[in-house]
């Protein structure tokens, strides 16, 4: 119900638009009386049996416009050679009012006699378009039926704006209890904003902001607010990262083992954007160890803490969202995307975008570089994952090594390393050892590496 009253508020407004706009030019009221299927979901027609009035046919698409006109004058619903062919007769410009004559005056629409408000005016309309046609002025009668319909619209929305006034107050009311609808409702009152402001519908931009504001308050007030600054946690992980990372020193050691991977997977090609965009670059060891192997990388984090940190290196980079950077990214502007102990962090909704959009924004030939805490390791997987608060869940090898093969990357390869040290080892060199120090000792990170396939290579 709430849903469905959102909706009808959403279309009156529209209605309002094209009834305006209709006394100054009627073919730019058609388009906002008419909208296209695909811009928005149409209000549900299922409940216009019955109804006398035709206002809320206006604001359908043709389909629903069909759909609702069969239910209102007929009483059933639309026989498939009956909707084609009205849905062909509006597509080729015919006027809504003229295919309603037509339903009402047709054999089954005189025996149901349906009561109709404002019908004179179909009936007019109708009139005209026949007596036009017949004089071979199949054009001029085209647009004066447009002309009717926005006049018509007009006055049905003149006619309901009390009820709809009414039903928007208690839309206040029910959203009140619903922040969810609120914030969908906001949304989709800047959207419409958008398609309204300018030409001959400017004046009502100043209404629609003034609801759009009332409704963000409702809104601010619903969201709970966040027991912590964030620039507070920002600085907390800083803190986190100093004190279970490692030192600046120990980190560069570690990623030495790509080194390899640097020299040889990561293209120089001309007119790179970047040559590697590092996503949650952190303290920036990764922008540290690529600038002394002299490529040029960009890092990309949200926390503003590490950003700062990184900027006092002399480093290059970014406090903004990943996905919506490599989204600013032109196709195939980079070489290489890394990103360090990040992927762990992610909903696997945001997870799936960033690999599709790191494939899209590598040059052919880039590769991606994941690295990631290691759940093959059972004390990593089950222990010591969790003393970050902000990881979701381990990644294992096989699944982010499939979301790479899904999004068409190649040469997929994983890099274990950091195995514990030597003397936490369980002694004996027997299998059985060997196997529960393998399973609790081994590496404690891996790497997934992908490849975008090059120019004029086979898969």
């Amino acid at each position: 119900m709430t849903n469905a009253v959102l909706q009808d508020l959403i279309a009156r407004v529209k209605a309002e638009a094209a009834a305006h706009a209709a006394a100054e030019d009627p073919d730019v009221a058609l388009t906002f009386a008419r909208p296209a299927a695909a811009t928005e979901p149409a209000p549900d027609t299922a409940g216009l049996a019955g109804r006398s009035t035709l206002d809320s046919l206006f604001v359908l698409d043709d389909a629903a416009f069909v759909d609702g006109a069969y239910r209102l004058l007929l009483g059933r619903e639309a026989d498939a050679t009956g909707r084609t062919n009205y849905v062909s007769q509006l597509a080729g410009g015919t006027s809504r009012l003229v295919v309603l004559a037509r339903l009402r005056l047709s054999p089954e629409g005189r025996r149901g006699a349906v009561p109709v408000t404002g019908f004179k005016a179909v009936i007019a309309t109708a009139a005209a378009d026949r007596l036009l046609r017949r004089a071979a002025l199949g054009a001029l009668a085209r647009r004066v039926g447009r002309y009717a319909d926005a006049l018509y619209a007009r006055y049905m929305l003149r006619r309901s704006l009390p009820a709809w006034r009414a039903r928007f107050e208690n839309t206040v009311g029910v959203v009140l209890q619903h922040g969810e609808e609120v914030e969908r409702l906001s949304r989709r009152l800047l959207d419409l904003r958008e398609e309204l402001v300018g030409g001959v519908v400017s004046r009502h931009s100043q209404q629609i902001e003034q609801l759009s504001r009332r409704l963000h308050d409702i809104r601010d007030e619903l969201l709970p607010r966040p027991a912590v600054a964030p620039e507070t946690i920002d600085a907390y992980y800083l803190a986190f990262e100093d004190a279970n990372r490692g030192t600046r020193e120990s980190v560069l050691a570690k990623l030495a083992i790509y080194s390899d991977w640097l020299a040889t997977c990561v293209p120089q090609a001309e007119g790179l954007k970047h040559e590697i965009v590092d996503v949650g670059c952190g303290r920036g060891e990764w922008l540290g160890y690529v600038r002394q192997n002299g490529r040029d990388a960009i890092g990309i984090d949200m926390n503003r803490v590490m950003v700062d940190a990184c900027l006092a290196q002399g480093l290059n980079v970014r406090c903004t969202d990943a996905l919506t950077y490599l989204r600013s990214l032109p196709t195939g502007s980079v070489a290489a995307v890394t990103g360090f102990h990040i992927i762990e962090h992610l909903p696997f909704d945001y997870l799936f975008a960033l690999v599709q959009e790191s494939y899209r924004v590598l040059v052919e030939g880039g590769s991606v570089l994941f690295e990631t805490p290691n759940p093959e390791n059972v004390l990593v997987g089950s222990h010591t994952f969790y003393h970050d608060f902000t990881h979701r869940n381990p990644i294992t090898p096989s699944a982010i090594s499939f979301l790479l093969k899904y999004h068409r990357f190649e040469a997929i390869d994983i890099i274990r390393s950091s195995p514990y040290p030597e003397e936490a080892k369980v002694p004996g060199t027997d299998p059985l050892t060997e196997r529960v120090n393998g399973h609790l000792c081994g590496p404690q990170d891996f790497a997934v590496l992908g490849r975008k396939q090059a120019a004029g290579v086979q898969a």
